[in-house]
Parts: structure tokens; C-alpha cells; sequence
């Protein structure tokens, strides 16, 4: 009898979990794969780039190239730009679900790379964010201990408390740049109930070459989404998609090479 029931509370219990585990999944505050964990781009919609007929571009790997540079990435997975099949002189941008910005107003995305950047949209179509990667340096290779940084992705927190309590979604996006230009995605989190304490908060990786541990400072990404035509206030926000920037015209530069997919160190 006591074995029964044992069995009944570990199924009882387990049922309660499942549905607990459903709901958080089914918040309308998260996106859906914003850590990318089911390996692949469920979840995500290209919104612009020959991605091809089957999109790809999500890998395991955490290291890359001989010197065993850190992806810096969140989990088992990441999206990486060497691995989407577009060439890297070509742009390309991926739209998460939709979701309803709660709690703090914060979000969270971890990118590396010399053209990556997110945009945040309303549901109608408003570009409300824009925020881009500020960490790229092609020096001291391969040292990020020396101040470089190639496809290591840093956390950037934004402040979207503006906005709470309306419908967004996310676009990770590869723009044009000079150089160097590939973009890596990892962790993005849509929610947080109070704002992050970015300014004591790092993502400890091991350096390249020499595998000491060094620290990537969280930072507060700069909003750079105009203020909405007409207004006097300093709110993000533009009733526009573009954001007024120039391309940048190609510059000769000695690039790293790019790292073969196939070759990347697996965890």
C-alpha cells in the first residue's frame, strides 16, 4: 500500500510540475526560444537575408578557432553568424514572437560581433528600440583580458519601461560594417520583475591562448531609436521603421578568418 502510494504522489507531483513548467512557457511576458535551448530557430521568423528554404544558424559550440576563443554563450546553444550560410557580406535579421512587456520594463540579450544589433517593434510595426553592440576590437588577439573582442557576445540590459504593458517583438538583426561583420545572439530575456543590477553583474569566460578567467561586464545599452515626430520628451520611440544611419561605405581591412562550423570545438 505504502508503495502505491509513493507512486501516486511522484505521478501527482510530477503532473504538477508539467503544468507549471506549460504556464511559464506559455507567459505572454517571454518569448518563445529566446536562449535558442531546442538547438534550432523554433520560434524565430527570418525577417530579412537569404536564409534559404531550411533557415539554420543555431550551434553548440562554446569555443572557436585554435586558440579556444569564448562564444560567451548562455546554455547548450547559440546563434551564430558564421554558421546561417549567408556570407558575410550580406545582412540579415531574425523577429521573435510577439509578447506583452511586463514586470520591470527591462530586457536582456547577450551579442557579439562587429554588426550586431537588436531592434524592439510594437505590435503595429513602430520601431520603439535600437540598440547596438559596442564591445568589437580587433586587438591583442587573442586576448580579451587586452581589451579584444571578436564573437565573444557581452550582456546588454535596455530599458524599456516606457512601454510596459504593451505588445512588442524583438529583431536580431547583422548590419552592414566595416571590416569585420558577423553577429552572434544568445539569452535574450524579455522579462524581469525588477530592473537587473547591470552595474554589478559580469559573465565570467576563460581568455583565448591562455585560458585565465576574465570577466565581460554587463552594460546598459544606449537607446538610439528617435523620439516619436513632434515630441519634446527624451522617450525612445519614431513612428518609422528606418533609423536615420548610414551605411558605411566598405573599407579594405584585414579580417580574421572566418571559422568553419564544422571544425567549432563542441562543449
Amino acid at each position: 500500500m505504502k508503495k502505491i502510494l509513493s507512486l501516486l504522489l511522484a505521478a501527482a507531483m510530477l503532473l504538477s510540475f508539467s503544468t507549471l513548467a506549460f504556464a511559464d512557457d506559455a507567459s505572454p511576458y517571454q518569448i518563445v526560444n529566446g536562449d535558442f535551448e531546442t538547438g534550432d530557430l523554433t520560434g524565430w521568423t527570418p525577417s530579412s537575408g537569404n536564409w534559404g528554404d531550411n533557415p539554420t544558424g543555431v550551434i553548440s559550440a562554446e569555443t572557436y578557432w585554435g586558440e579556444g576563443m569564448p562564444y560567451n554563450q548562455a546554455g547548450n546553444y547559440h546563434l551564430d553568424g558564421w554558421s546561417t550560410g549567408i556570407p558575410e557580406g550580406e545582412t540579415w535579421s531574425l523577429r521573435s514572437t510577439l509578447f506583452t512587456l511586463g514586470g520591470s520594463g527591462f530586457m536582456s540579450v547577450r551579442m557579439g560581433g562587429n554588426a550586431a544589433a537588436v531592434r524592439v517593434y510594437t505590435e503595429d510595426n513602430v520601431l520603439v528600440g535600437y540598440f547596438q553592440q559596442t564591445r568589437f576590437n580587433d586587438a591583442n588577439f587573442p586576448h580579451l583580458a587586452e581589451g579584444g573582442s571578436w564573437a565573444d557576445m557581452g550582456t546588454y540590459v535596455m530599458d524599456m519601461s516606457a512601454y510596459l504593458g504593451q505588445k512588442l517583438v524583438i529583431e536580431l538583426c547583422d548590419e552592414p560594417a566595416n571590416g569585420w561583420a558577423q553577429a552572434f545572439f544568445d539569452e535574450v530575456v524579455t522579462y524581469y520583475e525588477e530592473a537587473p543590477d547591470w552595474q554589478n553583474m559580469a559573465d565570467t569566460v576563460k581568455d583565448g591562448g591562455t585560458g585565465a578567467e576574465v570577466e565581460i561586464p554587463w552594460q546598459l545599452a544606449e537607446n538610439q531609436a528617435p523620439a516619436p515626430a513632434g515630441s519634446d520628451s527624451a522617450e525612445p520611440g519614431q513612428e518609422t521603421e528606418s533609423v536615420p544611419t548610414e551605411e558605411p561605405e566598405a573599407a579594405p581591412a584585414e579580417a580574421p578568418a572566418e571559422a568553419d562550423p564544422e571544425t567549432a570545438a563542441e562543449p
